[in-house]
């Protein structure tokens, strides 16, 4: 009788066993189903806006008469992709928690640190100089300043929006930290190339190493937003370094000044060597699991 009883319940056991398998393997499925889908619009809106805005720049010439809006504008189109898939999905854009002090912090002193060693390094050395007085520069351009921050951070988080607050923690359900790195810089890479074409760039000398080294920088960026994204479970730590980092490639001072692009520009190599020295540390804490987001 006892052996009996005792048959009986594992029997039991097997059985809700199985049923939880089943409903695990099910919910599985569906989130799958639902990252798939989510995934599919995100690229579908990305893409059809990047072919309206190319026939929008070929019928209009916006690269050409009005270039601030001709870059202003393309960075809102991840975001608008991201906001829409994000209906689809159980992806919080601005993330499950709070930023911390600290990584707020770092996400100001690390854009800093690198172009400002980067550009003392270059000054001290001579290769790039000073057009005009600072004063001259400063005096009057306080709102200047406070115009291009703003205009800075708007298009950071447009950007934000897609790329690490939408499709960052999507890929992250399934990928590792290396992998997601990789998978979530292809298509910022490209989205860029597809900016330098627009933009006429392809024509200047040096294009091919250009493009290198815009894909050097833009793999440390990566590596570093995506670690702060995941790090933090926050979008806002992502938003403040893309800022600033933004703000110091193009501000009063800097476009004023006659430098040399290929070394401190948007695709300046010695900006990537920057980034690429100290995402190291980002890339090794992420390759340990210790993330906030799955």
């Amino acid at each position: 009788m006892l052996s009996h009883l005792s048959l009986n319940s594992n029997l039991r056991s097997l059985s809700n066993l199985r049923i939880l398998t089943s409903a695990s393997e099910s919910e599985l499925n569906r989130i799958g189903s639902t990252a798939g889908w989510s995934a599919l619009i995100f690229f579908a809106v990305l893409l059809s806006s990047m072919a309206a805005f190319t026939g929008l720049n070929f019928f209009t010439g916006l690269f050409r008469f009005y270039p601030a809006v001709a870059l202003f504008v393309p960075m809102w189109i991840p975001g608008i992709a991201g906001i829409l898939a994000a209906r689809y999905s159980k992806v919080r854009l601005r993330g499950t928690k709070r930023s911390g002090f600290w990584f707020l912090a770092l996400a100001v002193i690390a854009p800093l640190g690198v172009c400002g060693i980067i550009r003392g390094a270059l000054w001290l050395s001579g290769l790039e100089t000073f057009q005009h007085d600072l004063r001259e520069i400063g005096a009057g351009s306080i709102s200047l300043f406070a115009l291009g921050f703003l205009f800075s951070v708007l298009g950071a988080l447009g950007e934000e929006i897609g790329w690490r607050g939408f499709l960052t923690p999507l890929l992250a359900r399934r990928l590792g930290f290396t992998v997601l790195v990789w998978c979530s810089w292809l298509p910022w890479f490209l989205f860029y190339l597809w900016l330098f074409f627009l933009a006429g760039s392809y024509s200047q000398p040096a294009f091919g190493l250009q493009v290198l080294t815009l894909a050097a920088l833009l793999f440390a960026l990566n590596v570093f937003l995506v670690w702060l994204r995941m790090r933090t479970g926050n979008l806002w730590p992502p938003v403040l370094f893309h800022a600033v980092h933004n703000f110091l490639l193009f501000n009063p001072v800097v476009l004023s000044q006659s430098h040399r692009p290929w070394l401190t520009g948007e695709s300046g190599l010695g900006i990537a060597c920057g980034y690429l020295a100290i995402c190291i540390g980002s890339l090794w804490d992420g390759s340990r699991g210790r993330m906030s987001e799955r």
